[in-house]
């Protein structure tokens, strides 16, 4: 080989290797290139998932702020409606919950406007249910006073119902009635209860029933002796009662079923009375509370 060849060689050989060289490092260069951008890339978007949790965070906390300050305006618009109800008195209950019945079943609903426990330190609750024809109305003693129609009133027991029932005719009215006439009870014994009013008096069985009539009522009154119960005192504390306070005046009939007793927790006075074909029912834990609400009716 002449020498112009070896340097000619040697020159190529030389190129090669250089542009290999230049080769590897564009190659590694762009493997560099490529690690950064994947680095900032997965930078970048940890950096966005965390902006948006937190953003995510600030708005549930946001909200739960919101919620809890709304229920805490609720709550504290419930407990200042409750202390105003509270300050009521049970005849002024009483007459909101005649107005809801007269709202909702007509103007000429009869509707109770005393409580008859006025003297309580319980409050007044009322319920009602069905339309003009056929309805029923209870009253409750509660700790506090509840709105007309409360769902927790259905589980609660009343102090006083009153029931009014639509019947086809008058006829058909009167016979629900249980009326007695004086005339009827033969030869009984009698006593005074004053105001000019006698009683005759039936006695059997431990049980004793006084039986009288004032107008178009006619009154039972009901007690045992072995008991302790002096249904002759009963009756005239009634008899008193009826004078001071007036009872509807029925169209044909009125019974007064009463107890000696009265029984916590029991409707055990009740007053019957139609007015034509319709047959009014109210009854009451005790006697005071069953005349003072009837005479309320209206």
């Amino acid at each position: 080989m002449n020498k112009f060849s070896k340097v000619t060689l040697a020159l190529l050989c030389t190129v090669v290797l250089a542009g290999c060289s230049s080769n590897n490092e564009s190659k590694t260069n762009a493997k560099e290139q490529s690690t950064s951008q994947t680095t900032k890339k997965s930078s970048s978007q940890k950096q966005s998932s965390t902006s948006q949790d937190k953003d995510k965070e600030s708005q549930s906390s946001e909200q739960s702020s919101s919620q809890e300050q709304s229920s805490n305006t609720e709550s504290s618009a419930t407990d200042e409606s409750q202390a105003a109800a509270n300050k009521l008195s049970n005849n002024e209950l009483m007459q909101q919950g005649a107005i809801s019945m007269r709202q909702n079943l007509g103007d000429t609903a009869l509707v109770a406007t005393l409580s008859g426990k006025e003297d309580s330190h319980k409050k007044v609750s009322v319920s009602y249910s069905g339309d003009l024809n056929n309805y029923t109305a209870n009253y409750y003693l509660e700790n506090d006073a509840k709105p007309v129609n409360d769902e927790s009133l259905k589980d609660k027991s009343p102090y006083a119902t009153l029931t009014k029932k639509t019947y086809a005719s008058t006829d058909e009215a009167v016979s629900q009635i249980e009326y007695q006439n004086d005339a009827s009870q033969g030869n009984l014994p009698k006593i005074s209860l004053g105001y000019g009013l006698q009683a005759t008096v039936n006695s059997g069985a431990g049980q004793r029933y006084l039986h009288w009539n004032e107008g178009n009522w006619s009154f039972t009154m009901h007690g045992s002796p072995f008991a302790g119960e002096d249904p002759a005192t009963a009756a005239r504390k009634a008899v008193t009662l009826l004078e001071r306070y007036r009872l509807p005046a029925p169209s044909q009939r009125g019974s007064g079923r009463l107890e000696a007793s009265n029984k916590a927790g029991f409707l055990t006075q009740s007053l019957t009375w139609n007015k034509d074909n319709v047959v009014y029912e109210f009854k009451a834990d005790n006697l005071e509370t069953l005349v003072l609400v009837a005479a309320s009716l209206q």
